[in-house]
């Protein structure tokens, strides 16, 4: 009997489990299908979707993972109309030379007509709340830049975002937004805001790195030092001992490559010699622990966990 009870206990968590899940999915679905049929009324023919940014108009990891789900969602429900999705319109973006950050403005949203003959544009902006994400969605006519549809849902938060987003996990007591993750360390970085007070003016965030290995590492990242030049024209290095984390402050808001070496391997002469430069060295990539790109947003801190 004790046996019975206790699958039966389980099998209840995971359905309450599923049912979220599914709730946080059958809601982002339900807000496809209904832009996708006020879309369908309109008799437009063929979508651009824009994608999810925050309210400051900033794209983001979680911008990105509602875009990617949205798109498809849309797509399934496209049965007289044509999708083109956010990564096939950055490549288009970048071949024309057009923003694709933040907002979609009437320029570029003209711009796009003429290029790919897109009759409407998708958009939207998102908050992350403490039980919920807010999602608005937005059709723009691409000949007008006017809105013509909308639609807004609440998404309910269930364990997988949560992780996802990093909130209340590895014993953080902050509420996080889902920024960066809570760390036991001695940095200042379980905040979701940046330490600058300037950093609206100055267009910078926080980039910080947890070691949650037991041995120390070193870390290479290039960087933009102006917002506005078009390469990374700088390098910083960071030494991690063990179970420990480290902040680079007041970057500027653009992506950032970083590069991750066990300590051992960096000073070992038949790998990198103990060379920074070769930690970002092409021919030398097949020794690194870790490699990667974060977006630095503004005001924002930012944490990546070294696993």
């Amino acid at each position: 009997m004790k046996f019975i009870r206790h699958h039966t206990i389980l099998f209840c968590l995971l359905f309450i489990s599923n049912s979220y899940a599914q709730d946080f999915d059958s809601k982002l679905e339900s807000l496809a299908k209904d832009l996708a049929n006020k879309i369908y009324t309109k008799g437009k023919k063929k979508i651009a979707v824009w994608g999810f940014v925050t309210e400051a108009g900033e794209r983001s990891s979680l911008g990105n993972y509602l875009t990617e789900d949205f798109s498809i969602y849309m797509t399934n429900f496209a049965d007289n109309f044509e999708i083109i999705d956010r990564k096939h319109l950055d490549i288009i973006l970048k071949e024309h030379k057009l923003n694709s950050e933040g907002y979609i403005d009437s320029k570029t949203a003209k711009q796009l007509q003429k290029i790919i003959a897109v009759d409407a544009i998708v958009t939207g902006t998102y908050t992350v709340l403490s039980t919920t994400i807010k999602v608005r969605a937005k059709v723009l006519d691409t000949e007008t830049a006017l809105q013509f549809a909308a639609n807004m849902s609440s998404l309910p938060m269930n364990e997988d975002i949560n992780s996802y987003l990093g909130i209340a996990i590895n014993g953080g007591n902050t509420t996080n937004k889902g920024f960066n993750t809570p760390l036991n360390s001695n940095e200042t970085i379980n905040n979701p805001e940046t330490v600058n007070p300037n950093c609206k003016k100055t267009s910078t965030g926080d980039i910080c790195f947890n070691n949650s290995l037991n041995e120390k590492v070193v870390i290479r990242i290039a960087y933009y030092r102006n917002a506005d030049y078009p390469a990374q024209n700088s390098c910083k290095t960071i030494i991690l001992d063990a179970k420990n984390a480290k902040c680079a402050y007041g970057m500027v808001s653009r992506p950032i490559t970083f590069y991750v070496a066990l300590w051992k391997d960096f000073i070992n002469d038949e790998k990198f010699r103990g060379s920074e430069s070769a930690l970002n060295n092409n021919a030398f990539s097949k020794f690194l622990k870790d490699k990667g790109e974060l977006k630095v947003e503004t005001c924002k801190s930012k944490t990546y966990t070294i696993k």
